[in-house]
């Protein structure tokens, strides 16, 4: 190779054909959870606009049922009484013993428990 000692690519097409390549394996991840996410958020939309409600309850058999993949989420929050919610956008989810899904619209960011 002509150029500096320490040059890692022959010329830049070769240079930018190894960076696509290389963002292109981070996209596929991204691209895949990003669906599963965007499933999640819109089986909770569902269910909330069918019900017409911003807080209702359901099996969690049901739920997954419906496709849900409670292994995906965007973010959590734990409230005064220790009880986790599970954030996905604008939706929260908490579980409870019974196998009972207990569903949250969160406006602004704030669940009201």
């Amino acid at each position: 190779m002509i150029g500096r000692s320490d040059k890692k690519f022959c010329n830049s097409v070769c240079r930018n054909n190894y960076n696509n390549a290389k963002r292109q394996e981070t996209r596929n991840i991204v691209k895949d959870i990003d669906y599963i996410l965007h499933r999640n958020r819109i089986i909770l939309d569902e269910l909330m606009t069918t019900y017409r409600r911003k807080r209702m309850r359901m099996d969690k058999l049901a739920l997954t049922k419906l496709g849900f993949n409670f292994n995906y989420y965007t973010g959590t929050y734990l409230n005064t009484e220790g009880k986790t919610y599970h954030y996905v956008y604008d939706y929260a989810w908490m579980t409870f013993r019974t196998q009972e899904i207990m569903i949250v619209y969160v406006k602004n960011g704030l669940i009201n428990s």
